[in-house]
């Protein structure tokens, strides 16, 4: 691969390197940048730089920013879906106790990394809505937030009209995003625990009136 104008030859190890690149370690590489320095500061060049590759690189596997950007929700969402699933819990993903296990689970990946990555995936969601080209990864954004709570909460949600189980998967999705952005601005105060108990509590109300039970 040959440099972009401007842009150094790159040396026999860094072309044998740039070959062996996927879109995968772009990814990463984004998220890491994303993390230290904030969203503002990942351009296709830095991320090239962080992941060891020549710009042109992300160019090949990506065909501008935002799609690398849309590959980033991605690979949040997917890490989230991995932590939530519940198809395969004894109790079947419908308990109280499932549906706790699951939101420990998913907070377990939010607390556990990096408190830059998760603030940048907010500078991200602000970003898209300011930009119109990029509006459109704000919504899949909070699509696939809404479709990996309605996924992960399918099992006890079964007998419900689809709207109101939706309705339902909505809110526990938003509670989830808004919890998280508390605990990045005042982690001693929010009370995770408490909120997930409740959450649980009004979502199994919520599901009893809607069956009639």
């Amino acid at each position: 691969m040959s440099a972009e104008p401007g842009e150094p030859e790159p040396s026999p190890s860094r072309r044998r390197r740039a070959q062996r690149a996927t879109s995968e370690e772009l990814v990463a590489a984004a998220i890491r940048v994303i993390g230290r320095e904030g969203v503002a500061a990942a351009t296709t060049r830095k991320i090239a730089e962080e992941a060891g590759v020549p710009q042109g690189t992300v160019h090949y596997w990506f065909a501008d920013k935002n799609e690398l950007l849309h590959e980033v929700v991605r690979s949040i969402v997917e890490r989230l879906e991995m932590t939530t699933a519940m198809r395969d819990r004894p109790g079947g993903g419908a308990t109280a106790d499932d549906l706790r296990e699951g939101l420990r689970a998913a907070w377990a990946e939010v607390a556990g990394d990096d408190p830059g990555n998760q603030l940048g995936y907010y500078e991200l969601t602000a970003l898209a809505l300011r930009s119109p080209s990029m509006r459109e990864l704000a919504r899949d954004q909070y699509r696939s937030y809404r479709e990996l709570a309605a996924q992960a909460l399918a099992p006890a949600l079964r007998d419900l009209d689809p709207q109101r189980a939706a309705a339902i998967a909505q809110f526990v999705a938003v509670t989830f995003d808004g919890l998280a952005l508390s605990w990045l601005a005042d982690p001693e105060g929010t009370r995770t625990e408490e909120v997930f108990d409740l959450l649980v509590d009004t979502v199994l109300r919520a599901r009893d009136e809607g069956t009639g039970s």
